[in-house]
């Protein structure tokens, strides 16, 4: 059943594959200096808390906060989060209503009160809204930033991430944000081979001149595609080969009329003795999409989801 839902489109703004994790705790909230009061723009960069991992650890989730130390909005036109050793995913949120001050135990993929700007997965790298448009941000806006640690080598790691906001003055740019889809409906049989899962979104109800995309599988993931058109294939708006350590937000430019049909297509090779279904772990799979888009009223999104027994 396909369903828009803002629940789902603050999940995908991770697109992670889980693990385990217990937190850090406890740092007091730093607020982040002002941007310049000049004309031109200016910087915002804060860390998150310090962590450590032991060889082969992994932790979900580490959330830190912090505030904007600014009376007026605060206009982002570039979202540049420098990864720490070790980060599986990073994801960049504001909240609605407040969270503890600093690091904290956050052990939920997602939460209602968190509304994405920034999803990455291994170094997803830089998020630049086009000429015309911004993230806005309110006065005092208290920031979350959320990390999946994983340490794979053989060596202890240490290390923090830093976030860094490119801002502008010009509070006129058109808002920018969030639309995210996930195919929740999926059956890979063991040894199954280019195993092609699939979902339509119909009217997706949004007008939405998309700037950047952002897509996510776990380690079985062989390619991904996004479709407009009745017919899957009709108009290919994306394509690439699956890269587990290698998921970059991309640059790409098209329209979406709030009438057309979106289809996103995973597929896998599944070397195991096990059926593989949807999950966040990565013993299971995801296929996930997300569209950054002007002009942005609200965060929304579209699921499949199995069909109810």
């Amino acid at each position: 059943m396909m369903r828009p839902t803002p629940t789902l489109a603050l999940a995908l703004a991770l697109l992670v594959s889980s693990s385990l994790l217990a937190c850090n705790g406890g740092d007091e909230t730093t607020p982040i200096p002002a941007a310049d009061a000049g004309t031109k723009a200016a910087e915002i960069r804060f860390d998150t808390s310090s962590y450590t991992l032991k060889p082969g650890e992994e932790r979900r989730y580490m959330c830190f906060t912090t505030r904007l130390d600014s009376d007026v909005a605060t206009i982002v036109k570039q979202i540049s989060p420098i990864y720490g050793k070790a980060t599986h995913h990073l994801g960049i949120y504001y909240t609605l209503s407040a969270e503890p001050d600093g690091a904290f135990d956050c052990p939920e993929l997602v939460r209602a009160n968190w509304i994405p700007l920034y999803g990455g997965g291994v170094e997803s790298g830089t998020l630049k809204a086009p000429d015309g448009a911004a993230f806005h941000l309110l006065p005092h806006q208290q920031i979350l930033v959320q990390l999946h640690l994983l340490n794979a080598g053989p060596d202890p790691v240490e290390d923090k991430a830093t976030i860094v906001f490119e801002t502008s003055k010009d509070t006129s740019l058109k808002k920018a944000g969030m639309f995210g889809f996930d195919n929740r409906n999926l059956d890979i049989p063991a040894h199954g081979k280019d195993v092609a899962q699939a979902m339509s979104c119909p009217n997706v109800g949004v007008d939405m001149d998309v700037f950047a995309v952002f897509g996510h599988m776990h380690q079985h993931g062989k390619s991904i595609q996004v479709t407009r058109g009745a017919a899957p294939g009709a108009e290919m708006l994306f394509q690439e080969g699956w890269n587990f350590d290698n998921q970059p937000t991309v640059p790409k430019s098209f329209h979406v009329s709030k009438t057309d049909t979106i289809n996103i297509g995973c597929t896998y090779d599944n070397t195991g003795d096990t059926s593989l279904a949807y999950g966040e772990s990565t013993a299971n799979e995801m296929c996930s999409f997300v569209f950054y888009y002007t002009p942005y009223e609200s965060l929304n999104g579209c699921v499949n989801v199995p069909p109810t027994p």
